[in-house]
């Protein structure tokens, strides 16, 4: 409904924080040589997933903060 509310001659282009693509061959032969060092998989991008090495990497969730507003659980009561 509120659709194309500006003047015809605006346009929004793209935000791009990096002027050009980087090299990455640096940043890639820096990990093969970790890896080499200690142990295949030790160091590894983000990008490639959890699924792939042995077990499945779960985050930590025994000091998780009371959800208060989607848990009724979690509701603080007062008694008087």
């Amino acid at each position: 409904m509120l659709m194309e509310l500006q003047d015809g001659t605006i346009e929004q282009g793209e935000l791009t924080l990096e002027d050009e693509p980087h090299d990455r061959g640096e940043m890639m032969g820096t990990l093969d040589r970790l890896n080499d060092r200690y142990g295949r998989g030790t160091v590894r991008l983000d990008s490639a997933g959890t699924q792939s090495h042995e077990g499945v990497w779960t985050m930590r969730q025994d000091l998780l903060t009371p959800q208060y507003t989607t848990c009724w659980e979690d509701m603080p009561v007062a008694r008087a």
